[in-house]
């Protein structure tokens, strides 16, 4: 079963990211008190985290492989 991604869901969860990371980094700098650089650090390595995670999902994936 292959499932597709619609532009409008991609356009919502791009918006809601984009929301939640302002969010986290007034969070982040007004109420921990952490510094630019710290937020830029802590935000670099999550991101690598998920592209490897992402990464590494599919290239798990074979070809001919349903799942």
């Amino acid at each position: 079963m292959e499932t597709e991604l619609d532009p409008l869901t991609a356009l919502t969860a791009t918006g809601v990211a984009g929301y939640v990371a302002i969010v986290v980094d007034c969070v982040a700098r007004d109420d921990l008190g952490l510094s630019d650089g710290q937020i830029r650090s802590s935000a670099l390595v999550a991101a690598a985290l998920i592209a490897i995670g992402l990464a590494v999902n599919l290239l798990a994936k074979r070809p001919g492989k349903s799942n």
